[in-house]
């Protein structure tokens, strides 16, 4: 997991990411979206993104390789 910085509206907010969330899910930030015509404001929701380094360091890379050696996680069977 982590805590990652959300612009919004009224400025940024922390957003606490579960640990194992998968790309493409979607998180939602109450009372942070667009304001209603009756003074309450809207859900805002963020959308997961998973970003890897596009040149990773030799230690990374060692890293990387080390997990995948010890994981029983394999990406190309559904889960």
């Amino acid at each position: 997991g982590a805590t990652v910085p959300i612009p919004t509206m009224d400025g940024t907010v922390s957003l606490k990411i579960p640990a194992a969330t998968r790309a493409g899910r979607q998180l939602r930030l109450r009372g942070k979206g667009l304001p209603a015509r009756n003074g309450t404001r809207g859900d805002l929701y963020a959308v997961v993104s998973i970003q890897v380094p596009a040149q990773p360091t030799p230690e990374e890379r060692k890293l990387w390789e080390q997990l995948a050696t010890k994981s029983t996680f394999n990406p190309r069977q559904p889960s």
